[in-house]
């Protein structure tokens, strides 16, 4: 007995020799003191699509989180995870076991009637000292696993949510360029239709007639292209969303060319401070952790560990009419010490410790992206903004001609294939701009999922 206190005493003296989980130095992780993009601001970010004022996006975007196999898949993973981390937390603690068994034997020798019944009950317990912190630097890493497989989940809302937006975007962009292409068609029509009643009284040219039935035809090929991409874009809102195209289609039915309210979204003037808000910068904060973590495991694994044992058994034998009852009990403690393996060991830590340093690296890199994201989506907004006053001018310019070519018709000053010319000039406008708006859209909705943006 004394003995094995003795060991008892070693044992919880090399438990407080625990391995040190590395850590990369501060200047790795660094991230810069500013932005470098125009027009950022200091206030907080609304995290919330409610700030876009779009009653039928919010209630796509709460269909697709409730329906869209993405987040069951997400949920999934956390519950892996978490099942993971309770079963690397149950090594701390023994492990008891029960073992019953019963026997019946015959003999014939020395006496032909001879038998006996054999019965035991026994348990059995073993515990591993974390004599190293190699357990608690395993549960560790898989705690950063759980905590990553949920930051995957916010990523995972975050990238479905931005898809359902770009693709409702697209498509009223594509119904309302189609509402549009048809009234350039019907214009077509009309200009056709008036040359080739010039033509047969000689007031026009067959290059005329054939010309103006040439942008007829192509400007019916356009409206059908357009159609074909808006049932595609449909499509897609269907698979995202889960709803009946037929009730889909209908809500959107009176929202053609309809694009959101430019967002509530203002920036962090420390770039720190937003990254710490994306999920996958997180994901990327959360691997370290788990590669330094394994670091330790594959370190603690080269070094002596120790368990102590237990052990209690009672039995009975029954023969010829005789009871004889056993009892056994043991206890002790046990090494294990590696000493040759070829060199396996210490290449598996080698291999964590490279695992470690490109973890580093990678956040690194995920770090630089998001910056870069964020900033280019700057620029092309602040861009775009300006695109899109200089369009308005224009589709203004050409409101205001084709106002003026309808006074001239009504006073016969102007031609009514004129006035038809003419309003194709502010058609083409206003697609340019609901083009430039779709973009613009595009951008803003690339930016706040770049900002970290939450699904609702």
């Amino acid at each position: 007995m004394p003995h094995l206190f003795r060991l008892l005493g070693l044992a919880c003296l090399l438990s407080g020799c625990a391995v040190a989980i590395p850590k990369p130095a501060d200047s790795a992780l660094a991230t810069a003191s500013k932005w470098n993009a125009p027009h950022l601001s200091s206030q907080q970010i609304t995290n919330s699509w409610a700030s876009w004022q779009d009653p039928t996006l919010n209630t796509l975007l709460q269909q697709a989180l409730a329906s869209h196999p993405s987040m069951a898949q997400a949920q999934a993973k956390i519950s892996e995870a978490r099942a993971e981390a309770a079963a690397i937390g149950a090594h701390l603690w023994p492990n008891i076991s029960a073992t019953a068994s019963y026997n019946r034997n015959l003999h014939n020798l020395p006496n032909p009637s001879s038998a006996k019944n054999l019965t035991s009950l026994g348990l059995d317990a073993r515990w591993e000292l974390d004599l190293w912190g190699g357990i608690a630097a395993a549960k560790q890493g898989v705690y950063a696993g759980l905590a990553s497989s949920e930051s995957a989940q916010q990523l995972a809302e975050a990238s479905l949510a931005a898809e359902v937006a770009n693709t409702l975007v697209s498509y009223r962009a594509c119904q309302g360029q189609a509402n549009l292409a048809d009234q350039v068609l019907q214009s077509q029509k009309l200009s056709a239709h008036l040359l080739h009643s010039k033509l047969d009284v000689g007031l026009a040219s067959v290059v005329d007639a054939a010309k103006a039935d040439n942008e007829a035809s192509d400007a019916s090929y356009r409206l059908a292209e357009l159609t074909t991409q808006c049932r595609v874009t449909l499509k897609a809102l269907v698979a995202l969303t889960g709803m009946p195209e037929a009730k889909l289609a209908e809500i959107l039915a009176a929202e053609a060319g309809l694009m959101p309210a430019r967002p509530a979204l203002a920036i962090k003037s420390v770039p720190a401070e937003v990254l710490a808000e994306r999920p996958d910068i997180r994901i990327a904060g959360y691997n370290l952790d788990s590669a330094a973590a394994d670091v330790a495991v594959r370190e603690v694994a080269r070094y002596p560990s120790a368990s102590l044992l237990g052990m209690i058994c009672v039995g009975c034998q029954i023969s010829e009419g005789f009871n004889i009852d056993s009892r056994n009990w043991s206890y002790g403690i046990s090494f294990n010490i590696p000493i040759f393996n070829a060199g396996e060991l210490s290449a598996k830590q080698d291999a964590a410790y490279a695992r470690y340093q490109q973890a580093i690296a990678n956040y690194q890199i995920q770090v630089r992206q998001a910056v870069r994201e964020i900033e280019e989506n700057i620029l092309r907004l602040d861009d775009s903004q300006r695109r899109t006053a200089e369009l308005e001018r224009q589709l203004s310019y050409a409101r205001v001609q084709l106002k003026a070519s309808q006074a001239l018709y009504k006073v016969g000053s102007a031609s009514q294939l004129q006035v038809a010319e003419v309003a194709r000039y502010e058609l083409a406008a206003q697609t340019r701009l609901l083009t430039l708006q779709r973009e613009q859209s595009a951008n803003w909705i690339a930016l706040y999922k770049a900002l970290g943006g939450h699904a609702l």
